[in-house]
């Protein structure tokens, strides 16, 4: 293992490279973020206005595609890169995950242990344990239910070392409580209680097995502990080369080596930072950052 001493002058390049990209976003996602919310009440008006079955489903779906994107986006809401307000974020994030019984501030705490533990420590609560090729299917399947309980049993496991879990769990059951069933008195007063049911169920089934594959994406197979937590971090996580638009819809987490790494850089700049990030570990002699081209190629990776 190398000296930590004779580390000091790639770290020091590393973080030098991206200091002046961990400014505020100088552009905040309201687009992104109203167009979302517009593509989702357009979905949800229509889910309630049509009457034939297979119309229903298909707004039903692009209910799910926005919810999917809106709940990528309290990811940045989480790390504070968003909006650039970060109270405002948050209620905004709570708001999005709250009807999909997604317990935002407990993954919030969680998420803080995950970007201090990959790669690290095997309490890291996003790790997948079981990654042997073809294992991704279970997750698939589990989808949104399986990662709110995953969420949850994690947040119990840690709660004694990390006590603000508590407080994130109560705060979150009542959002989740107080949502759900201002939800379901409109629901059943306009006997819509099976037609809200099924909905609930596609976006559930949907954006749960997108944001499962996303996650086993990130980090399938990577776990090697390196000499240091910074590049840990770098090596412990996943590069996905897609076109800039894309990696803005999907909130930067394509690119995840450098997320990890310098979580303060908003999504728009991520890609210059990987960019920058690369040339100084080619120049110190260190391998490329963990990398496919395009999702094709990631999806193969998963076996």
């Amino acid at each position: 293992m190398p000296d930590p001493v004779a580390l000091r002058p790639l770290i020091r390049d590393l973080h030098a490279a991206v200091a002046d990209l961990q400014a505020p976003a100088l552009q905040p996602a309201w687009g992104r973020l109203l167009l979302l919310l517009a593509l989702l009440a357009a979905g949800g008006v229509a889910y309630w206005q049509l009457q034939a079955w297979p119309q229903r489903l298909a707004a039903a779906l692009l209910v799910a595609l926005a919810e999917t994107l809106l709940l990528i986006a309290t990811h940045e809401a989480c790390h504070g890169t968003l909006l650039g307000q970060r109270r405002l974020e948050l209620v905004l994030a709570a708001l999005i995950s709250w009807p999909m019984a997604w317990p935002l501030c407990t993954y919030r705490l969680l998420h803080r242990l995950h970007h201090r533990w990959n790669n690290r420590d095997p309490r890291d609560p996003e790790r997948i344990h079981q990654q042997e090729p073809g294992r991704w299917r279970w997750l698939v399947l589990a989808g949104g239910a399986g990662l709110i309980l995953r969420t949850l049993q994690e947040a119990l496991r840690l709660q004694a070392q990390q006590p603000a879990l508590r407080r994130a769990l109560l705060l979150d059951g009542l959002g989740i409580v107080l949502v759900q069933a201002l939800i379901l008195v409109v629901v059943i007063q306009h006997r819509q209680l099976l037609a809200y049911g099924v909905g609930w169920l596609v976006v559930e089934r949907v954006a749960g097995a997108l944001l499962q594959l996303r996650g086993a994406i990130e980090h399938w197979q990577l776990w090697q502990p390196q000499p240091h937590p910074l590049l840990s971090q770098l090596y412990g996580s996943r590069t996905v080369v897609v076109p800039a638009w894309l990696n803005g819809w999907l909130g930067g987490l394509p690119h995840h080596s450098t997320h990890h790494a310098f979580p303060a850089i908003p999504t728009r700049r991520l890609p210059q930072a990987t960019a920058r990030l690369q040339q100084v570990l080619s120049t110190h002699g260190y391998p490329p950052l963990p990398c496919c081209q395009g999702y094709r190629e990631a999806l193969r990776q998963l076996g």
